[in-house]
């Protein structure tokens, strides 16, 4: 186990070093903009290059008779780069705008593809989302750009509400189920960010019955366990039918500032994040959740 956690660690450590790359995808709404001012509050301690990006939304030529998705519209080309370049002014004039510099990006391509295109071609590390588009009790929602971001595109994703206030993090919740091997390397390639690596970890095991976790379960817990046995954490879990108020009471009691989850545990994902059962659930609209993609380590 040594060997295999020193190695990964070599390998953060350089990725660590270099400039992040971070892709803001932007409407030149209020949601977009409070998701820059979040993410210059996160990296304020980082060098960073920011690249805004206004491409289109593939579904704004379709007619929805109630349309809550969140649009990422291109008028056209002259008058995204004009409104690029007023918001990179605005971004300018901001005490927090950090050692980070801003390059505008106008893309016709629907926004998955614009947003492929940007992670090949930049490196991009993460990718910022400004979101309203969180569904009511009931819905069927499977077309919000966040969940189709974090679905097809292979990089990590920080959506922000637009409630969302920065603080500086001092708990982190890590809802899981201990299916995936891989949530270890990419937790502490996260806690590694001097963003991050002074906040608290509460990895909350979330299940609808009370059976006993199986061997890999257990092992994939152990691993955890192993890999931040130098870093402030605890093992949590709740076991009830709504995972999403579960989840709530769990970040009202343990004042969590940011939910992280394994992009790849869908199942989870899904369940908490956009398919919910209940009103009124407050994280939705205030707590800002991080997707770690592996394809990013």
């Amino acid at each position: 186990m040594s060997f295999i956690i020193n190695t990964a660690l070599f390998i953060f450590v350089l990725i660590i070093n270099r400039m992040k790359n971070i892709l803001v995808l932007t409407d030149f709404s209020d949601k977009s903009w409070n998701s820059i001012i979040y993410a210059l509050g996160l990296f304020k301690s980082e060098r960073c290059s920011f690249y805004l990006l206004n491409a289109k939304n593939r579904y704004e030529n379709e007619d929805f008779e109630n349309n809550h998705f969140e649009l990422i519209k291109v008028k056209n080309r002259r008058d995204s780069k004009r409104e690029l370049e007023a918001l990179i002014q605005k971004i300018n004039s901001l005490k927090t705008k950090g050692n980070h510099t801003f390059i505008p990006i106008v893309d016709a391509n629907n926004i998955v593809e614009a947003a492929r295109n940007q992670i090949r071609e930049k490196k991009i590390d993460l990718i910022v989302i400004g979101s309203n588009d969180i569904p009511s009790k009931g819905e069927v929602f499977r077309n919000s750009i966040s969940e189709e971001v974090i679905t097809k595109v292979k990089c990590s994703v920080l959506v922000v509400p637009e409630k969302a206030v920065f603080k500086p993090l001092n708990k982190i919740a890590f809802p899981t189920d201990y299916t995936n091997f891989y949530e270890a390397k990419l937790f502490h390639y996260l806690m590694c960010n001097s963003s991050y690596n002074k906040a608290a970890i509460r990895f909350l095991y979330l299940s609808k019955n009370k059976d006993e976790l199986n061997k890999e379960q257990v092992w994939n817990k152990e691993t955890l366990g192993d890999y931040f046995s130098e870093k402030q954490h605890s093992f949590h879990s709740r076991v009830g039918e709504n995972l999403e108020e579960l989840l709530q009471h769990f970040i009202d009691e343990k004042q969590i500032d940011l939910i992280v989850l394994a992009a790849k545990n869908l199942n989870l994902m899904e369940q908490i994040l956009f398919r919910p059962k209940s009103e009124a659930l407050e994280y939705y609209s205030k707590t800002p959740f991080l997707a770690l993609h592996q394809s990013n380590f």
